[in-house]
């Protein structure tokens, strides 16, 4: 067996990190929403907020970065939450903003308001098994592997994650990626390709690349990964659109399980 350690990149958000953890502070700006959400139904109105404003801020970082006007993500989310609140008919109704033509107002006109949301992005709850995932493929036994996180959000936002899930030791034994650095969006392939030349990747190496984003995944096999489908957000494969991933897992534990074996059934 090689000593060489094998890489294995994860997506951020949504798949190491709950984006659902922002739903008590939503629920405290919008209490419309609070009473109309059921905060132990996974089908809550305050679920679905959530989930619309992180889909359609991921799909308007990607077409910015496509037409070469990148933003970070975290400006585009600020940007777009009162937007997503509007669709969903859910804006405060205080006398300043009832006063002002909805086609003037922007997201700072609700600054004050939304703030402790994105405070709490800052705090996002760990998925269930990171941590005991970056002990198994962390340990000095079997195969060596080198993680790295590679994100659409900030480098400082998501090491403190990290610092915050795992502790600041063993978050210092992870490595960290961010599209900020080069200005371009996943799923642009020159990312892949970027988080390749990071880790010391040539033609032919092992590879993994792990998320809960069908796309994701898809854009990472076609860059030279093998892929790691987590189910807890997407829930289908959806084979015949994005192909099929090498291994799919029901939580973070279970898929560094799986990669374990799969590296120690190659090296055999």
């Amino acid at each position: 067996m090689s000593n060489k350690a094998i890489p294995i990149a994860f997506d951020v958000l949504g798949t190491c990190f709950d984006l659902r953890g922002a739903v008590p502070a939503l629920c405290s700006a919008c209490p419309t929403l609070a009473a109309s959400s059921d905060s132990d139904s996974n089908s809550s109105l305050a679920n679905v907020v959530v989930d619309d404003w992180f889909h359609s801020a991921q799909r308007d970082f990607t077409y910015l970065s496509m037409n070469g006007t990148y933003k970070p993500i975290a400006q585009v989310l600020k940007a777009t939450l009162p937007r997503v609140l509007a669709m969903h008919n859910l804006l405060p109704r205080d006398s300043q903003s009832s006063t002002l033509d909805p086609f003037t107002r922007t997201a700072e006109t609700y600054s004050d308001l939304l703030a402790p949301i994105f405070e709490q992005l800052k705090r996002l709850p760990a998925r269930p098994g990171l941590d005991a995932a970056s002990e198994t493929l962390l340990s000095s036994r079997g195969p060596h592997f080198r993680l790295m996180a590679a994100t659409n959000g900030s480098l400082e936002m998501t090491k403190g994650l990290f610092t915050a899930a795992l502790g600041e030791d063993h978050a210092r034994r992870w490595e960290y990626y961010s599209c900020d650095e080069d200005r371009v969006a996943k799923p642009a392939p020159s990312v892949y390709d970027a988080i390749r030349k990071r880790l010391g990747v040539h033609d032919g190496d092992e590879c993994w690349f792990v998320a809960s984003h069908t796309w994701d995944l898809f854009a990472a096999k076609k860059a030279g990964f093998k892929t790691a489908f987590v189910t807890y957000e997407e829930h289908f494969v959806l084979e015949d659109v994005f192909g099929k991933p090498d291994i799919v897992a029901t939580d973070m534990e279970d898929m560094a399980k799986q990669i374990k074996a799969a590296a120690a059934a190659v090296g055999e």
